[in-house]
């Protein structure tokens, strides 16, 4: 031999190696789990936009009503449609479900 030794993988701990060494394959898998991340997002929060908006007025709808109702109860008692015993009994009601 001319002295010359060939190639030896030799761990050093550099962590440079395993990003840009093996022929580049650490910084390909970088790009394309940067690239999966940023063209994935939009899709997913596109996909789950509609459930919480329809979520969150289905929550609405429902907190309202209570208030509509007791708008309602406290009208008819106010008009004397309804007697005390009645509103009180309807306001139980309506706060207990």
């Amino acid at each position: 031999m001319d002295g010359r030794r060939g190639w030896q993988w030799q761990w050093q701990g550099d962590l440079l190696w395993w990003v840009i060494g093996a022929g580049g394959l650490g910084i390909l898998i970088v790009i394309l789990a940067l690239w999966a991340l940023v063209s994935l997002a939009p899709v997913v929060l596109a996909s789950s936009a509609p459930r919480s908006a329809s979520a969150g007025l289905a929550g609405a709808t429902r907190r309202s009503r209570p208030t509509r109702a007791l708008q309602i109860l406290r009208e008819r008692y106010a008009r004397g449609e309804i007697g005390k015993d009645e509103f009180d009994a309807k306001l139980r009601d309506l706060r207990e479900g």
